[in-house]
């Protein structure tokens, strides 16, 4: 099942790190249309695959956001 990760952090610097982080992971194929991020909210939210889905949640976690949300998606 695929889940959705949403994380707030305090500034675009952070942000921008850790799409970079995310972009870079060592998972052949994983889809950049995946990844949606607002500068505005300074969120990131990322589908991924159950597989993919915890490395996710510690590149999250690893930079300290001021919220994470996770929840199933259906496509």
């Amino acid at each position: 099942m695929n889940k959705t990760l949403t994380a707030a952090f305090e500034s675009e610097d952070v942000l921008k790190s850790v799409e970079t982080e995310i972009i870079n992971l060592d998972v052949a194929g994983f889809p950049r249309e995946k990844i949606f991020v607002d500068k505005e909210k300074k969120e990131i939210k990322v589908i991924a695959s159950g597989a993919i889905a915890g490395e996710i949640r510690e590149i999250l976690q690893g930079h300290s956001p001021k919220k994470l949300t996770e929840r199933d998606w259906a496509e």
